[in-house]
């Protein structure tokens, strides 16, 4: 079996050291081989300038890195890197927030809103400096199938991350007939998934998995999860029962991805 890649893509702003650090840590910690891509925005080629470009990107690599393979290529950023990660057989793209994805206009119409779409591999995007290995992990989960692969991945990923896996519910007809029966009788229910929803992740070790289950709108509740626990990463399926990540990407709650300090995984569902 061939041992995994990480791609990583830099754009050679100040702010690349952060996903390029964070690359070589998680390389490290899986045993990976790292790629890095650049993408040259527009059409022509012109090969002094591109081995120059070359050039600035190995010199742009931290210590760790200086090993790793470099690919460049033009054309629009969003396509270019997909077809990358395609190419390398990669198992995970790490991103930052540089020119391509900037926090103005995060997760829209960016090139993380088109790897998130379109390419088959985790997305990481990285706003942190790298110090260590992600330690604590917030999941966001739906329950539904999208959720499940999303766990399974950062506990592949991160098998020696502490997890607090989240689920937020709402309670049926609770504004018109308000009822503390079936207010109890939801948020049972909500429990017992929760419960079977871990039970099929089958966390590598126990004690590994806190869990809760939260009344509300779930762009509320993970966003005060966030703010209290300061989690090092934030982890969401990109496609779900609630369709929280398409909405996201599309609408309001775009504006809560702004707004998470914490670096974020995005696990794309694989097509059936």
């Amino acid at each position: 079996m061939p041992a995994p890649t990480v791609l990583v893509a830099t754009d050679l702003t100040a702010r690349s050291d952060r996903p390029l650090d964070r690359a070589a840590l998680l390389a490290d910690q899986i045993g990976a081989g790292v790629t890095v891509a650049h993408v040259i925005e527009g059409p022509g080629f012109d090969r002094e300038q591109d081995e120059e470009i070359l050039r600035a990107v190995r010199a742009s690599l931290p210590p760790a890195l200086t090993k790793a393979a470099v690919v460049s290529d033009h054309g629009a950023a969003p396509k270019v890197l997909a077809e990358f990660a395609q190419n390398e057989k990669a198992d995970v793209i790490v991103t930052g927030t540089g020119r391509y994805n900037g926090l103005s206009d995060f997760f829209l119409g960016t090139a993380v809103d088109h790897l998130v779409r379109h390419a088959d591999q985790p997305v990481l995007v990285v706003k942190r400096r790298a110090t260590a290995p992600y330690r604590s992990i917030l999941l966001a989960t739906d329950y539904s199938d999208g959720a499940l692969q999303a766990f399974q991945t950062a506990l592949r990923l991160f098998p020696e991350a502490n997890f607090e896996v989240v689920n937020a519910y709402s309670v049926p007809f609770e504004a018109r007939t308000p009822s503390a029966d079936i207010a109890e009788a939801a948020r049972e229910e909500a429990e017992a998934e929760m419960a079977a929803f871990v039970a099929r992740a089958a966390p590598p070790r126990p004690g590994a998995v806190r869990t809760l289950v939260l009344k509300g709108d779930v762009e509320t509740v993970v966003e005060q999860r966030v703010v209290k626990d300061a989690p090092d990463l934030v982890v969401i399926g990109s496609h779900g029962r609630s369709g929280w990540v398409q909405a996201t990407l599309g609408g309001q709650a775009s504006t809560l991805l702004k707004r998470l300090p914490s670096d974020v995984l995005v696990v794309r569902q694989a097509r059936a």
